[in-house]
Parts: C-alpha cells; structure tokens; sequence
C-alpha cells in the first residue's frame, strides 16, 4: 500500500514565492496605471486650462486677424492635438470667430469650466471660458484617446522593465530558497549516514537555521532514547542468560544425582530439588515476560482515574494462602477515595511484585501491612514487613535488574524492578525505607508508591 505522495518544499516555495512577487507586481501595475493616468488627466486640464487663458486673452486684446493668421502658417500636427473654437457675441448671438484647423462644430452653448461631451464618434474634455463681459467665449477640447494613450505609454515605460525583470527575480526566489534549504539536505544527508548498530548524536557544531535546530535537538534526543533503551535490551538480555544459566546448572546436577541416586530416599530428594528448581525457573522467566511486557510500554493517552481501594483488596485477597503457608500475617488498609491516573492491571502487578517481595523476604510468622492512604488529592501505597530490612546504602539498588537484598531466598531480583519501571509509566514515585519496628528495636523495609497531585495532572493534560 502506497502512501502519501511526497513533494519539493523547494518548489512549493518557488512557487509560493514567485506567485505573492507576481500578484503583487500585478496589483502594483494596476495602481502605477491608475496614477498616470490620474496624473495625465491632471495634466492636459492644466493645458487646456492655460490654452484657453492665451486665447481669450488675445481675442479680448483685438488681434484676432493677426492670430489667425499666424495660426495657418505656423499649423502642425501635433503628437498631443487640442482643438478649439472662439466665439463672439454680436447682438446677442454667438457667432463663430475662429476655429483650429481640421476641426470645428462645438456647441456653442457649453457650460463653463470643465465638461466632457461626444465629438466625431468619441469622447471629449472640454474647458470653456468667458471674458469678463462675455462678449469671447473660447472652448478649447481634447479627445480622451490622447490621454489615455499617454497614460499607457508612461504606464508601459514602467511596468515593461518590471515583467522582464520578473523571470529574474522568479530565478532569485529559486537560488535563495534553494541555498536557505541547503541545511536540510546536510541534516538528511547526516540522518542517512547513520548507523543502526551504532547510533550516534547529530554534530551539534554544524550551524544550522533557528527553524531547523530544534529538529536536530529533537533528533539528538530520539537517538539518545534510542540507544538507551538498545543498551538496556542488551543489559537485559546478558542479566537474563546470566540468571537462566544458574538455575539450568542446578537442574542439571540435581538430575544427573536422581540418576545415580542408590536409594530411593536419595532419588525423592533429589527430585524435590529439581521440582524446587523448575518453581524457580517458573518464577524467573514469569517476571522476565512481566518486565518485557511493561519496559518497552507506553499510553498512547492517558488512562482514567480511578479507586484502587478495590484493587488493593482483591490483590491481598489473592496472597493471603501464600502468607498463611508461613504463618505470615496480612494486614490490609485501603481507604476509599483516592483517584489516581494509572492502569489497572499495571496497578495490580506492581502491587503483586510488593507483595511478594515482601512474602519472600521478610520471613517465617512476619508481620506485612498493606496501606493505601489518601493525603488531601494525594494518595500513597505503601506495603511494609518486620523482616529483616534492607540496609539503607543497598536501598538505592534494588530497583535495578537483578539485584536482591542480603536474605537468601528464591527471588530473582527483578519485582522492585518492574515495581519501578510501572511507577515512571505512571508519573508516580517508588520510594524505599524502613519498615515496621522490631522487637530487638531494628526495622523492617517498606516500599511505597506516591501518586502525588502533580503527577496526576502532568498525566492528565497529556
């Protein structure tokens, strides 16, 4: 099954890039057309402005012929035309005094100042003025093409090196991105030199965009998790052959003597020890498939709260034989309406580890409590013996693989292990310490799970 299709981020950049230059290169072109053209408007209104002003000051000075005159000799296309006409009042009417050449049949009647009209199939500006006694009317006029056409020439003069610059600058945008992702492909190149056996921090010295740091810190912190947890599978499977290789040796002898026993006697004993020897192996490879179950675990989210008072009974409830069998006493008190965010089955096998812990351990006719106690929203599980204790400087190792305390028994030093390894999983704390006094005035050990408030909430809002 495929997945999802892969792109550039080089290319989606390009594009994103070059299309925001374009649309705005576009937007400015628009608003760069406008202006001249605004501009070109103002422009020829001053002209046909000062036009008008000239004329109607030499026809008010009585040079009319003159000025006729020498407008027919001195006619010549221009690249920016202007037609008008002069008018003159004589006996109330508005005769037509002088009109530009080629052009000619203006209203007469046209209002002064600015207006526009249609002249010879297309739109015109007009600019009328009156002398001050209204006797000369001049109205000079302008085809809208011209100005439109100026405007487009200014407009284009601008705007045309601009679009050749555009492939430029899209070349630009290509080189730049291309060179600011240059340290993407060193980390990637990086990545894939790494090796599987021997995994190895990213080169922290290389110098690297701030976006792009933090990956390299999140890399550096996988690879570190990683080969940790490598180191502990390793640990774990060199502790476990260690600790499979003894009992096996001792099967076997015990074997080999059942063999040769000559009395029956002999070969009973000898049997027993090889049933003792497979509980032990039972028992060993037991919590060996308990920690492989729970070390590699994760939540994918958090687990509801919940009341382990009812938990806490039915796991005593279950060993109370096993205590019984060495006259043992089992003290159960779970107060009701603690909430804690754990797993329930987690919950019971590291209670169960604690137990039987304790059950091993602390001796013939001992003395275990097991207490589940609610301190304001905390809540704290403690299971405590009177047995001979654990020395204060050996507490700080039997949370690791293997380790056992200074009593003989049948464990395999790996219960407090998982006890701990279910306290991390579960944001709580495993703490170890005296237990119930003595008589000879000494302390047994005491193992206790803190679910604090804080830990409850850090597993909530994950």
């Amino acid at each position: 099954m495929s997945g999802t299709p892969g792109y550039s981020l080089r290319n989606r950049l390009v594009w994103l890039l070059t299309s925001a230059v374009a649309a705005i290169w576009l937007l400015s072109a628009l608003v760069m057309y406008q202006r001249a053209h605004d501009e070109a408007d103002a422009l020829f209104d001053a002209q046909l402005t000062q036009v008008a002003d000239t004329l109607l000051a030499i026809v008010a000075g009585g040079e009319v012929e003159h000025f006729v005159e020498e407008l027919h000799e001195h006619h010549r296309p221009d690249s920016v035309p202007i037609a008008f006409e002069v008018w003159h009042r004589k006996h109330g009417q508005m005769l037509r005094l002088v009109t530009s050449n080629g052009r000619g049949g203006f209203e007469a009647a046209m209002t002064p100042g600015f207006s526009e009209h249609p002249y010879q199939g297309a739109r015109w500006r007009f600019y009328t003025v009156l002398d001050d006694d209204a006797e000369y009317q001049v109205v000079v006029g302008q085809a809208h093409a011209s100005r439109e056409g100026l405007a487009r020439e200014i407009g284009l003069s601008l705007l045309i090196p601009a679009l050749l610059a555009l492939p430029l600058m899209a070349l630009a945008v290509w080189w730049g991105v291309g060179r600011s992702l240059r340290p993407v492909n060193t980390l990637a190149r990086q990545v894939g030199a790494l090796d599987a056996q021997a995994l190895v921090p990213l080169d922290a010295s290389l110098a690297l965009p701030n976006e792009i740091a933090p990956l390299r810190t999140a890399l550096n912190a996988l690879i570190r998790r990683v080969t940790e947890a490598f180191e502990n599978e390793r640990r774990f499977t060199a502790d476990a052959a260690h600790e499979l290789r003894t009992p096996l040796a001792a099967l076997k002898i015990q074997a080999q003597v059942a063999q040769r026993a000559q009395t029956s006697d002999s070969q009973q004993h000898a049997l027993r020890q090889v049933v003792a020897g497979v509980d032990r192996m039972t028992h060993l490879v037991a919590q060996l498939l308990t920690l492989a179950r729970v070390d590699p675990a994760s939540q994918g989210s958090a687990p509801p709260p919940l009341d382990p008072a009812a938990i806490v009974a039915a796991v005593c409830a279950e060993l109370q034989p096993q205590a019984a069998r060495h006259a043992q006493s089992l003290i159960v008190e779970a107060a009701e309406g603690c909430s804690i965010a754990v797993t329930a089955a987690w919950l019971q096998i590291a209670l169960r580890n604690l137990l039987d812990n304790a059950l091993r351990y602390a001796g013939e006719g001992a003395r275990i409590e097991v207490r589940l106690a609610r301190s304001g929203p905390a809540c704290t599980l403690t299971v405590a013996d009177d047995g001979p204790g654990v020395a204060p400087d050996l507490r700080a190792k039997l949370s690791a693989r293997f380790v056992r305390g200074e009593v003989e028994s049948e464990g395999c030093g790996l219960g407090l292990s998982i006890v701990a390894r279910i306290a991390t999983l579960s944001h709580a704390v495993l703490e170890l310490g005296d237990g119930l006094p003595r008589a000879d005035g000494g302390h047994g050990f005491a193992a206790t799970l803190r679910f604090s408030t804080a830990a409850m909430a850090e597993v909530g809002a994950r």
